[in-house]
């Protein structure tokens, strides 16, 4: 126990890490992280997923003390921080499975363009999910942005091409509150067709559409 606590120490010096994280509470963060890296064998996913958390969690770690200490690139961990948790798991799947990115063809625009127009609130993730579960593949963010701006379908474009609506008349509101205010009709009998109508259309029903028709 002592010797884990000797290496959960020189974990601490080897990341720089200042006495004034040291304390109780971001100590108990620190340990934390350090006995599940030491359970996950120092795999690449598993040392993105406290990166992540470091920078996210409000210690206020730099990122390189943040990269020494998960045992990644500072580069990694700098481009890490403006991701989102969701990003972060997509660039692990990316490394892991050992393919580039995918290539968005030409004809991809129209499926993409339907989605877009359909789904207005839709993120940059939601469209990212849309084209790997359509095409079952997997395409950057630059990609994507390059890809939406070459076909007129960043948002930008979309509100321009979006055809002006028309504007209600400016006694519209005033008309229709007139019209809901009116007292409803009640008391009076409703008319009844005569028979003439039943019986022209039970003949018309009988007779072929050209006959129906002379």
């Amino acid at each position: 126990m002592a010797k884990d606590g000797e290496l959960f120490e020189q974990w601490l010096d080897e990341g720089g890490i200042p006495q004034r994280f040291r304390e109780p509470q971001p100590r108990a963060v620190l340990r934390a992280a350090y006995d599940f890296l030491q359970q996950a064998e120092d795999d690449y996913a598993s040392r993105r997923i406290p990166a992540h958390f470091f920078l996210n969690c409000g210690l206020d770690l730099k990122l390189a003390q943040i990269a020494r200490l998960v045992g990644v690139t500072r580069p990694t961990a700098s481009r890490q921080n403006n991701l989102s948790s969701r990003q972060v798991v997509r660039e692990i799947q990316h490394r892991l499975s050992g393919r580039p990115h995918g290539k968005l063809l030409p004809r991809y625009a129209g499926p993409i363009a339907q989605f877009l127009v359909t789904k207005p609130q839709a993120s940059r993730d939601d469209l990212l999910d849309f084209i790997e579960a359509t095409w079952n593949m997997r395409v950057s963010l630059t990609a994507l942005h390059n890809f939406l701006q070459k076909y007129g379908l960043d948002r930008q474009s979309l509100q321009r091409s979006a055809p002006p609506q028309a504007p209600l008349p400016a006694d519209y509101e005033r008309t229709l509150i007139e019209v809901l205010d009116q007292p409803p009709v009640s008391g009076l009998p409703v008319p009844q067709p005569t028979e003439d109508f039943f019986w022209t259309h039970a003949i018309r029903r009988r007779l072929p559409a050209d006959a129906a028709s002379a």
